[in-house]
């Protein structure tokens, strides 16, 4: 076994070991590969190891890139902490190779120190802390989750608490994951779930990572689709389909499950740092772990400071997690002077330090360790003091040292800054404005100085100054890389940003946004937060505006929905600095965007987004893009009010003599199918909508969009061309599945997949009805799509209907109306709970149900609530509903033996029927009016319904019309004295029947129902 420095390879293990004291070492993993590189390196110590030799002794099997052993290189340099300037290990020789430097020596095999003993402890004051979270982790290790918060004032030592703690817990474990994100101050511009994915891409690198990324491509798709790294074409595909329609919710749940499956035999320690500058998503996430109750070896610790200086966000999270008694937080205090003396006394505990040095340091900093540590270095920078073999000793007295200090941690900072070249001034300066991390290749165009000096200096200053360090080497996407440096605290770089001239720093922000683009442009989502900060910063509006789109686009494909508006709300709130030509372009543009995302969730804010939209396009003359907001805003006007609804129409027909005619001809078309959604069905508007579909694909050159062929669908529904019509709903559907499909047509989506199963159930075909339905109520249920859910629910019912599984349809309905309870159902605060129509569907159905069960009283107040809601208010295709309610309740009359209420409603659903163009309700009015005019025994009228009936119904293939029509016109016959007819009818009846019954499988419990029902039954034994 070699041995190097602080490292020992171990090649039995496959792993690295580092040492951090004498006897304790700590596990360094490395990739296969990498850990092939080192060893190649180490076991060729002090000679050239050209690109080739490497080459050919790593991948001697494969055919790979030379850039591959540049990448594999990266990893082992920032494993051993070596840079390519002023390396300790590997030196880099140009266009040759390799040489490991480093004397290398051979070491007897030991087994590492993984017992409970913990790594050593640089700090001071912090060992309660320490007790709490090694025993939070063994509750973890045990499967009881942990969340844990360490809160404090800025320089408290909160992640150095963080720090220490996770290196004891990689060694009292001899199997553990430990992954790290760090929350990015943005001012705003924060990317949704940008810390957690942070953590989830490392767990996904190195030679453990197979597990994890099966289980999230099992388990969690929706976050297996947002890292690139795993994607495929393939993959990515199965994906786009799979994760459709997906939502907040189902994220949420997804990555819980997920990270319990990981969790499943290795414990797992999430620490996120400065929790303070969260996004928004990342918080509800830590929300719902903390709330799952399943057991998880997990434990989640954060850093974040104390509530005042947090976001709205984590001063409700914290608390509300701590009433329920979901968390832990360690509220870190300040130093006391004997604590303050310990650290000083260092490795020599048995000398104490000069005498009143503790009690002066502690009156300075007050306790706070970063002013302590800033304290001391700056004595010492002075001269005051020096620091030999581990012992302070003083080289002033005490009171003139007293004088020397500053009485506060900016101007301590500000003292210690003052003692740098004016250089090294401006490169800090210049890093404070890149972020908390840099790197000179991000920095150098912004530089006066070379890039190559520049990282010079980066360099000396992380090995002579506590201001910055190194924090690795990056890989930029061209391939090329860059050291990474970062300050040690963010005070450092609030001192510095703070102290430019604002002026200076917007034109840095511009120059590193524009490094920044170039560097990442082959990624450059990667860093679209960060360019939408800089240039906003730069006041660089067009660009941020750009950015700021870019960034709600990414936030709305993970499901951040709240975080896309925010975004997109801040973009229009910059627009005002744009000049008025740019603004009139820019401004409708990004409502449009805004009012797609609020539409795609069912935001009622959609209906004044979509009003400010129609004013802006007025002012700035854009009559297209008005009149297509006029017609969004109808269609989501119609589901809660027709008068509105009607209104948006006509100001919409209004303008659309001012378009030219392909446009025209589009408003106009889509304004047909508005009018017929809520005022009825209009073979006018109908044939209006249909020519207006030809004539832009014909003459225009426009083929159906999405929403068309929808709104087609409807159509077609509504006239009883069931097979035409499920045919357009997938036809539709089809387009969203595709890659590159608009986002925002979640609701489009989730129409045609309901309208495609619905026409399956009046076409008989039950059976592939029942498979469509399970499919997308699973798939509602997965995303928490609860108005779908609902809808969909709704239409099942109607299924168990029809097959006369009567308490199988009310279990339904009480399961879709227990929804309205539901809080993510309510479009707005002081909306009621859920959009009208969905209830109203439910409603129909119960009552129908309960007719048939005899709870007439139940079935009564079902129809009494659904007529006074329907004439308080019409919504969209309220008047197509309007025939099985009035159907509902005519036998609701003619059950409870009321016949003079039963032959008005009957007389009323005819005359709503034939002001339709549906064959399969008209049929059914007939047939209803028929079989009261048998109970008031008007024989001549009974013939005269059926026979219309019988002519609606002829030559058309409704067959759930057709069983009911043919059986009480078999009646009729038989009552007639015609059983040649009445023979005819039953025999037609029962054939279709069958039909239906055998469009389910045997063993299938509707089919069961449905036959041994009263009224089939008696067709099937050729009773009356």
């Amino acid at each position: 076994m070699k041995s190097f420095a602080r490292f020992r390879l171990d090649p039995v293990n496959q792993c690295l070991w580092r040492r951090a004291e004498a006897e304790h070492e700590e596990r360094v993993l490395l990739a296969p590969k990498a850990f092939s590189v080192l060893t190649y390196l180490v076991d060729h110590a002090g000679r050239l190891v050209t690109h080739d030799e490497l080459l050919n002794a790593v991948w001697s099997s494969r055919v790979v890139e030379p850039q591959t052993v540049k990448k594999h290189m990266v990893e082992v340099r920032t494993a051993l902490g070596d840079r390519p300037k002023n390396s300790l290990f590997i030196e880099t020789l140009p266009r040759r190779g390799y040489r490991f430097i480093a004397p290398v020596s051979e070491s007897v095999a030991a087994e590492p120190i993984l017992s409970g003993r913990a790594a050593p402890n640089a700090l001071v004051g912090r060992d309660g802390a320490l007790k709490d979270l090694h025993e939070a982790w063994q509750h973890a290790a045990g499967g009881e989750r942990q969340i844990m918060f360490i809160t404090g004032e800025p320089g408290i030592g909160k992640s150095a608490l963080a720090e220490v703690f996770r290196q004891q817990a990689a060694l009292t474990e001899k199997s553990v994951r430990i992954a790290h994100g760090q929350c990015i101050e943005t001012y705003g511009n924060k990317e949704a779930y940008g810390p957690i994915l942070e953590a989830l891409g490392r767990l996904c690198r190195g030679p453990r990572a197979g597990p994890i990324i099966k289980i999230l491509f099992a388990e969690a798709p929706t976050w297996a689709a947002q890292l690139p790294a795993l994607l495929t074409q393939e993959n990515r595909e199965v994906l786009h389909r799979e994760i459709v329609g997906a939502t907040r919710e189902r994220m949420l749940r997804e990555i819980g499950e997920a990270l319990e499956s990981i969790t499943a035999e290795t414990p797992l320690l999430l620490v996120l740092e400065d929790l303070q500058w969260a996004d928004d998503s990342s918080v509800d996430l830590i929300a719902s772990l903390a709330r799952r109750r399943s057991p998880a070896k997990f434990m989640l610790l954060a850093t974040c400071r104390s509530f005042e200086l947090c976001a709205a966000s984590i001063r409700t999270l914290i608390p509300d997690l701590l009433v329920h008694q979901l968390c832990r937080k360690i509220e870190l205090t300040r130093l006391r002077e004997t604590e303050i003396e310990e650290y000083l006394a260092g490795r020599s505990p048995s000398i104490p330090p000069p005498t009143g040095l503790s009690a002066l340091v502690h009156r300075h900093c007050d306790g706070n360790p970063l002013f302590m540590v800033v304290a001391l270095e700056h004595m010492r920078k002075r001269g005051l003091l020096i620091n030999a073999d581990g012992r302070w000793q003083l080289q002033t007295p005490l009171a003139e040292i007293e004088f020397e200090v500053p009485d506060d941690l900016r101007h301590m900072i500000e003292a210690q800054l003052g003692r740098m070249s004016g250089q090294e001034q401006n490169a800090l300066e210049l890093a404070s404005v890149a972020g908390a991390s840099f790197s000179a290749s991000l920095l150098s165009g912004a530089a006066a100085t070379e890039g190559r000096d520049l990282e010079d200096l980066y360099e000396d200053l992380s090995r002579r100054h506590h201001i910055v360090k190194w924090a690795g080497t990056l890989a930029f996407p061209d391939g090329s890389g860059a050291e990474r440096y970062e300050f040690v605290h963010a005070l450092y770089r609030h001192v510095l940003y703070e102290r430019q001239l604002q002026s200076r720093r917007a034109g840095l922000h511009r120059l590193i946004g524009e490094r920044l683009a170039t560097l990442h442009a082959r990624d450059i989502e990667e860093v679209v937060p960060e360019l939408a900060y800089h240039f906003e910063q730069a006041a660089e509006w067009p660009r941020a505006i750009e950015y700021l789109q870019c960034a709600a686009d990414i936030a709305g494909r993970r499901c951040a929905h709240q975080q896309a508006d925010a975004l997109l709300t801040r973009a229009l709130e910059l627009v005002i600095n744009l000049p008025e030509a740019q603004r009139m372009r820019t401004e409708p543009q990004l409502l449009a965007l805004l009012a797609a995302r609020r539409w795609a969730v069912w935001d009622v804010r959609v209906i004044e987004t979509l009003e400010r939209l129609v004013a802006r396009a007025a002012d700035c003359g854009l009559i297209d893009l008005q009149a297509r907001a006029l017609v969004d805003l109808s269609f989501f006007l119609s589901l809660i009010s027709a008068e509105r609804c009607l209104e948006a129409v006509q100001r919409a027909l209004r303008l659309s003599a001012q378009q030219e005619p392909a446009m025209r001809t589009r408003t106009r078309t889509a304004c047909a199918f508005r009018r017929l959604s809520v005022c009825g069905w209009s073979t006018y508007d109908a044939l209006e909508f249909r020519e207006g579909l030809v004539e832009l694909g014909k003459h225009h050159g426009l083929s159906a969009g999405v929403a068309d062929l929808v709104d087609e669908s409807f159509i077609r529904l509504t006239c009883g061309e069931y097979r035409e019509a499920r045919k357009v709903a997938l036809e539709a559907r089809a387009k969203l599945l595709e890659l590159g499909a608009n986002p925002n047509s979640r609701i489009e989506y989730e129409i045609g997949s309901a309208l495609a199963a619905f026409g399956l159930i009046f076409l008989g075909e039950w059976a592939e009805a029942l498979k469509e339905y399970g499919a997308a109520i699973a798939a509602a249920k997965r995303n928490a799509n609860y108005h779908y859910l609902q809808w969909l629910l709704a239409q099942k019912s109607w299924l168990h209907l029809q097959a006369m599984d009567f308490k199988g349809a009310l279990a339904i309905c009480e399961s879709a109306l227990s929804l309205t309870r539901n809080s993510a159902l309510r479009p707005a605060p002081d909306w009621p709970t859920g959009f009208p129509r969905q209830v109203r569907n439910t409603l129909i159905c119960s009552a129908l149900a309960s007719v048939a069960l005899g709870d007439y009283a139940r079935a009564l107040e079902d129809f009494s609530t659904l007529n006074r809601e329907m004439d308080r208010q019409t919504v969209f295709f309220d008047w197509y509903w309007r025939m099985p309610a009035a159907a509902g309740m005519t036998e609701l009359w003619l059950a409870t033996g009321d016949r003079g209420r039963a032959q008005q409603e009957a007389g009323r659903f005819l005359e709503i029927s034939l002001a339709t163009a549906d064959r399969h309700w008209q049929g059914l009015a007939w047939e209803v009016n028929a079989r009261v005019a048998l109970e008031d025994r008007d024989l001549p009228r009974a013939r005269n319904c059926i026979s219309n009936g019988l002519s609606t119904l002829q030559g058309f293939d409704l067959p759930l019309a057709a069983w009911r029509v043919h059986a009480t016109a078999a009646r009729i016959g038989e009552e007639s004295g015609n059983p040649a007819a009445a023979r005819s009818h039953r025999d037609f009846s029962r054939v279709t029947i069958l039909r239906l019954a055998n469009s389910l499988p045997e063993q299938e419990p509707l089919r069961e129902s449905f036959l041994s029902a009263p009224a089939v039954v008696g067709i099937l034994n050729g009773q009356r």
